[in-house]
């Protein structure tokens, strides 16, 4: 393969973990409202967030894309200068991450045993210092391995917005492809793929293996 194939595909790798990161930072703060206002117990709040994460979540993130690019500026063209590609995709994947991310956590916190919440109530604990030093670092523990995997998925999501223009790998493989009418460019971006998530998904089996066995029963 030509060098010049890998160094030009690789210019998109820096773009790549920076979306990723953003995206699934951003989401995993985002997460955290939603997982409560999804577990309220006041009806609205509870059935509202429940149709926002469906809502999201059923909608594929590459119409999302173009909706949030494209739609604001048919309203007022001068939107552009807001809604640019890196915004409207730091937009998308940390909203998309955060709808995920509070499901994470909401499955989290149904994982925890009712014994916890049971002892938490007998120590006289608020409501506050029971989720820090009680439920809050088992829930962390249950979460992180299948947050880890959903980062890993979010690496191969973020290759869609290269479709709005954002410069990450699979834009500089596809402006290849184009320039050389060969495959090759593709090849060497799915190359560039493994490298990130393979060793990141032994990561985050290895975590889940030490993780789990640490949360009480």
């Amino acid at each position: 393969m030509n060098a010049d194939i890998w160094i030009g595909v690789a210019a998109g790798i820096s773009t790549t973990l920076q979306m990723t990161a953003i995206g699934f930072i951003g989401g995993a703060i985002l997460g955290i409202p939603l997982v409560f206002m999804r577990l309220s117990n006041i009806h609205v709040i509870r059935w509202g967030t429940r149709a926002f994460i469906e809502l999201v979540r059923g909608i594929p993130m590459l119409v999302w894309l173009f909706l949030v690019f494209n739609g604001p500026t048919q309203f007022d063209p001068s939107l552009g200068r807001v809604f640019t590609s890196f915004n409207s995709a730091v937009i998308v994947l940390c909203v998309v991450s955060g709808v995920y991310m509070a499901e994470v956590y909401r499955g989290a916190v149904r994982a925890i045993s009712k014994n916890q919440w049971e002892a938490s109530d007998a120590l006289g604990l608020r409501t506050f210092d029971k989720l820090r030093f009680v439920i809050g670092p088992q829930v962390g523990r249950v979460a992180i391995p299948s947050a880890a995997n959903y980062a890993i998925g979010l690496v191969k999501d973020s290759s869609l917005i290269s479709t709005i223009g954002v410069f990450e790998i699979t834009y500089y493989a596809t402006n290849l492809y184009g320039t050389l009418s060969s495959p090759v460019p593709f090849y060497v971006a799915g190359i560039y793929y493994l490298m990130i998530t393979v060793p990141s998904a032994w990561l985050a089996r290895t975590m889940d293996q030490r993780l789990r066995s640490k949360v009480a029963a």
